[in-house]
C-alpha cells in the first residue's frame, strides 16, 4: 500500500482527471477516491489515503503526470 497526502483540492483534481480519460478501470478508481475523500471529515486541510498498489500505479501515477505534478522519487 501507498499513503498519500494531499489538500482536498489536488484530490479533486486526480479525481476529475480520471474522469476526463474515461477509460472504465480509471472510473472505477474514481469513484473510490470520491467515496473515501467523502468519507473523511473536513477538519483536516489534507487528506491521507492508502492505496492499493493497483490503484497507485495506474490512476494516481498518471493523474499526476497529466496535471504535471511531480512524482515522488523512487524508493531504492
Amino acid at each position: 500500500m501507498h499513503a498519500i497526502t494531499l489538500v482536498w483540492e489536488d484530490w479533486r483534481a486526480v479525481i476529475d482527471a480520471l474522469r476526463v480519460k474515461g477509460l472504465a478501470y480509471m472510473l472505477q478508481h474514481a469513484d473510490h477516491l470520491e467515496r473515501t475523500l467523502d468519507a473523511t471529515p473536513t477538519d483536516h486541510p489534507t487528506v491521507r489515503m492508502s492505496l492499493s498498489d493497483d490503484l497507485y500505479l495506474r490512476s494516481f501515477t498518471w493523474a499526476r503526470l497529466r496535471l504535471g505534478i511531480p512524482l515522488p522519487p523512487l524508493a531504492r
